[in-house]
């Protein structure tokens, strides 16, 4: 067991581990980009659909306080701009 370590042989070994590692960790930090746009462009789609909602309920109300009467017709109206703006988003 005495026996010495060829240093050529443990810096390649050396080189190789290190090698992988650096790899490794690249790779991982490439998925956390990744990770972190499509967080982004998906919080940024729910935040677009989230203001155009609040807009169409505001448009709603008004209308809600002019004309009393018509809430069936609002409410298939909101169902219908529901429907084409969420499948469209998503």
């Amino acid at each position: 067991m005495n026996s010495e370590v060829d240093v050529n042989i443990l810096v390649n070994l050396y080189n190789q581990k290190i090698s992988a590692l650096t790899n490794q960790n690249i790779l991982l930090e490439a998925k956390l980009q990744s990770l972190t746009k499509d967080f982004e462009d998906q919080k940024n789609i729910l935040l677009r659909t989230n203001l155009e909602l609040q807009q169409h309920n505001d448009e709603i109300l008004k209308s809600k306080r002019k004309v009393k009467s018509e809430d069936k017709y609002e409410e298939a109206g909101i169902q219908q701009w529901l429907n084409h703006h969420l499948v469209k988003d998503w």
